[in-house]
C-alpha cells in the first residue's frame, strides 16, 4: 500500500489469552472500474492480513445522498475514524 489515508490500532486476543497489537489501514481510493464507475481502496489488517483484496463500492455513495447508520438508526460518523481526512495523510486512533 503506497498511501495510507486512515489507520487505527486495536488489540486482538488469541484463544490462548495472548494479546497482540493489530493495525488496520485503508489506502487511497482509486477508480477500479468504469461500467458503472467503481472506486476501490487497498486495506490491510497487520499482522493478521498484510494484503487483502481491495474493498470496492459504487461511486460517491455519501456524496449522492447515501447515509451510513448504526443498527439503532444513529449516524455512523466515518469522519471520526479518519475517513474523508485525506488532506492530513493518515489518521490514528
Amino acid at each position: 500500500m503506497t498511501e495510507v489515508i486512515a489507520s487505527t490500532q486495536i488489540v486482538g486476543v488469541r484463544p490462548s489469552g495472548e494479546k497482540l497489537s493489530i493495525t488496520v489501514r485503508i489506502g487511497k481510493p482509486y477508480i477500479s472500474g468504469t461500467e458503472p464507475e467503481t472506486w476501490s481502496c487497498p486495506v490491510s489488517v497487520d499482522p493478521l492480513y498484510s494484503k487483502l483484496a481491495d474493498i470496492a463500492g459504487l461511486e460517491g455513495f455519501k456524496e449522492k445522498g447515501g447515509q451510513l447508520l448504526h443498527e439503532d438508526g444513529t449516524v455512523f460518523p466515518l469522519e471520526a475514524y479518519g475517513f474523508g481526512n485525506s488532506a492530513t495523510g493518515s489518521a490514528g486512533a
